[in-house]
């Protein structure tokens, strides 16, 4: 790896970055942002897992991991001219698997919960190797106790590769593969050890999104985007922004925490959030804002703005018939935008006005505050449908059209007040198959991004498995949020979530 052997046969640019794209690395290049990680922890079949199986189960393991580079071309490929104002993704010849994919034996004794954990939070500040090193940017590390039929595998990419619902497309595919795979078949085409040569026919690579869709913006939006982003900071007497949390570039640290919810209390909540017309995202957006208003006062926070990241996929016209990964909703790629939402003064005036005088003892959901807990998180997902129903009319990746150099402008919106203070990227329910001795599936899931220094103050990634239950995670920079502040958040989410689940 690391010269220019490794490029494709004329060492020519597949396609331009798309704006997601550009937008990513610019925050990677100037350390705003990190990694990415979508962990699933998966039930090995009883006939992989016995300590004689050890080597077969490694090599199974290899060929479908090369099966879903096969299907995703987007793990195909590097980066050239990566801090240029035009980068562009690259066919390489050949990938050395032994940089991809990594296995962690532990020991009777190891602590596997702890280890894992452990794992995700280092490498989600993990650097990846250098952008010229002619390699893809996401590897994968496999978690194993002994011969404990249970390997923890963390997907951990860097973000211009794909999105988090591409993570998750990913997962489902690879757990397909296994799944499907013949016994003992571990041939593959331009597979030599841990070397794969890949085709010399360039690839076929998910199209970004504005080059799929016109991305129309009404004139009364651009106008405010634009007065938005130039007025002059004393013009600036906007309360919702994030004044309580300056933003901070530097020592870079990422926080993260998680809990994970049983099935049978993801059950009780789903149905009351049916019965209360919304969703899971927009109850953590609603249970957000109680907990921000219970330990924020009035003074530092009289209103607040979050954002909603939103998967474009069921947006775009249909995939090219020859695109390995079938349909456009099954891209690992770059299709997501963010949807912004205010909080005003007097809602919050309210919602504080019911909230118990003392933030320090542990405060649970009165009648009157789940009244209007119910009231903000349904009126959180009807923005959310009629974003949706809007299609990329009026969406913030129209105005990123015009943005001529990223690195200028995330080096300057580093600069500004914060807008959001918090952030909910939710990538859904995962498909992990039947629980079966003899099939491979998976049991749960975990998702995590790195601080994002200019972006919301905490982020929540919640993920949840079909029929196993949910994890909902946060993370925050170091050096911007206080710990105690962002445990105690962290901690409200869970206990409210907690009461939901009891007396649905």
């Amino acid at each position: 790896m690391g010269n220019k052997s490794n490029y494709g046969t004329e060492a020519m640019a597949l396609r331009k970055f798309g704006i997601n794209e550009t937008y990513q690395l610019a925050m990677y290049l100037l350390d705003q942002y990190r990694g990415t990680i979508l962990s699933c922890r998966y039930a090995v079949p009883l006939y992989l897992a016995s300590a004689e199986s050890r080597t077969q189960l490694e090599k199974v393991v290899k060929v479908a991991v090369v099966d879903t580079i096969m299907k995703h071309p987007m793990l195909q490929v590097g980066m050239i001219d990566a801090t240029s104002k035009t980068p562009s993704w690259i066919q390489l010849r050949s990938l050395d698997l032994t940089q991809h994919i990594k296995w962690l034996y532990l020991g009777d004794q190891a602590d596997f919960e702890h280890t894992v954990q452990e794992t995700f939070r280092v490498q989600l500040d993990d650097r990846f190797p250098d952008l010229s090193a002619e390699q893809p940017g996401w590897k994968i590390t496999i978690i194993r106790q002994g011969d404990a039929p249970v390997l923890e595998i963390l997907l951990t990419w860097n973000h211009p590769q794909f999105d988090g619902a591409g993570a998750k497309v990913w997962h489902e595919d690879f757990l397909k593969i296994l799944n499907n795979a013949e016994n003992g078949a571990y041939e593959r085409a331009g597979l030599d050890g841990d070397i794969l040569r890949l085709p010399e026919a360039p690839p076929l690579l998910p199209t970004p999104i504005e080059s799929l869709e016109s991305l129309p913006l009404d004139f009364k939006y651009l106008a405010k985007s634009v007065w938005e982003e130039f007025r002059p900071r004393f013009l600036n007497r906007d309360v919702s922004q994030a004044a309580w949390c300056p933003i901070r570039t530097s020592p870079y640290k990422t926080q993260f925490r998680a809990f994970f919810l049983e099935n049978a209390s993801l059950t009780a909540i789903l149905t009351l959030c049916r019965q209360n017309k919304t969703t899971i995202t927009g109850l953590l957006n609603g249970l957000a804002l109680i907990a921000f208003a219970l330990r924020l006062d009035s003074k530092a926070a009289p209103a607040f703005q979050s954002s909603t990241i939103m998967d474009h996929r069921r947006n775009l016209p249909p995939a090219p018939p020859d695109a390995p990964w079938g349909s456009s909703d099954r891209a690992v790629s770059n299709y997501v935008t963010q949807l912004p939402h205010r909080f005003e003064m007097d809602l919050v005036a309210r919602i504080r006005s019911k909230l118990p005088a003392n933030s320090s003892e542990e405060t649970y959901l009165s009648a009157d505050l789940q009244g209007e807990l119910w009231a903000v998180s349904a009126q959180n997902r009807l923005e959310i449908v009629r974003k949706l129903e809007a299609g990329l009319r009026n969406d913030l990746v129209g105005v990123f059209k015009y943005v001529t150099d990223w690195q200028k402008t995330m080096s300057d919106m580093a600069k500004k007040p914060r807008l959001f203070t918090w952030l909910v990227t939710n990538v859904g329910v995962l498909n992990g198959s039947t629980a079966s001795d003899q099939k491979w599936s998976i049991d749960r899931a975990q998702f995590g991004l790195s601080a994002e220094i200019p972006a919301a103050a905490i982020e929540f990634a919640p993920i949840s498995v079909a029929g196993r239950g949910i994890c909902v995670s946060a993370n925050w920079a170091d050096c911007a949020v206080d710990v105690k502040f962002g445990e105690r958040i962290m901690a409200d989410l869970e206990r409210w979530l907690a009461q939901l689940a009891s007396h649905s």
